[in-house]
């Protein structure tokens, strides 16, 4: 019984030198990670990244909780874009009235198709077009391990000077920054390696 009790002891205090040997991962190779926000901003000139950006929000809601001046709104605002990136549509709508159109690029052009909005709202009467510059979405990529993984961020769209509450939607960054939101290629930032713990 007493050899088996200090094999028994030996062999705990070899288990406690191994673990703290491994350190809880902290010999683990570190990734890298971005080094800024990632914007993008949406225009005629740029028409690729400006659909990828579009694209990647579309079926967001983005809530304005003083209006778009732009648009002649004062009170809390809500847009949604959909349809496809190429051929975006828009609906808008604050106190209790709404708009629909289609938005086209060169910044940000809205077109207004529907609109319950009374003659005192002019840039939301049927037919009429306003453009909105600057137009950008923004992500937060700041700080994000640059690891191709899946993982959540805020994003918001910004009319103007006007930002968005921002919304939480998935967001991954390869190695090399590529970043992809809602699984859509959205353009890319400068990441660098992570020089030691907590990266």
């Amino acid at each position: 019984m007493r050899f088996n009790k200090l094999s028994l002891a030996a062999m705990l205090l070899g288990g406690s030198v191994l673990l703290a040997a491994c350190g809880g991962g902290d010999n683990a190779p570190l990734a890298p990670y971005a080094t800024a926000n990632t914007t993008a901003n949406i225009s005629a000139a740029n028409l690729t990244s400006s659909q990828a950006a579009v694209q990647a929000v579309l079926g967001s809601n983005f809530a304005y909780t003083t209006g778009v001046p732009a648009l002649g709104t004062t009170s809390a605002t809500s847009l949604t874009l959909s349809g496809t990136s190429a051929a975006p549509s828009f609906a808008l709508s604050s106190d209790s009235f709404t708009a629909t159109g289609k938005m086209t690029y060169g910044s940000c052009i809205f077109t207004i198709v529907t609109s319950s909005y009374p003659a005192a709202f002019t840039h939301l009467q049927v037919g009429q077009t306003t453009t909105i510059s600057p137009c950008n979405v923004a992500v937060d990529t700041a700080g994000l391990k640059a690891d191709g993984l899946a993982k959540s961020t805020t994003v918001t769209l910004v009319l103007g000077a006007t930002t968005a509450t921002p919304v939480t939607l998935t967001v991954s960054i390869s190695s090399t920054g590529v970043v992809t939101v809602n699984d859509s290629p959205y353009g890319s930032v400068t990441v660098v390696m992570a020089t030691g713990a907590g990266n």
